[in-house]
């Protein structure tokens, strides 16, 4: 092999575990690095909603799909931090649950 090709390997190979230890820290448990997405869900919304607002305000709304897009979306706007995939799972988990 060439020093080139042995360069792109080994910066994939720091790519592939920098992207296992990020996915091993978000769930909390280092052996669990895919979790369903329900549980992602319900993490989020006890992590970052809960900062403003009681579990059990979020979990006694009802409201469909398109009505929890608008309600996360304003949420970020008032400063709630999402990724895009997060807001998504979040979304799901909600349009799911909370009908």
């Amino acid at each position: 092999m060439n020093k080139r090709t042995i360069s792109i390997i080994s910066a994939l190979l720091m790519i592939m575990l920098v992207g296992v230890l990020l996915a091993s820290c978000s769930s909390g448990n280092a052996t669990a690095t895919a979790s369903s997405s329900s549980s992602d869900g319900q993490a989020l919304m006890q992590d970052r909603c809960s900062v403003c607002h009681s579990t059990d305000r979020i979990t006694s709304a009802h409201k469909t799909a398109a009505e929890w897009t608008t309600t996360v979306q304003k949420m970020i706007n008032h400063g709630a931090q999402l990724t895009s995939q997060e807001q998504q799972t979040l979304i799901d988990y909600l349009a799911a649950n909370y009908k």
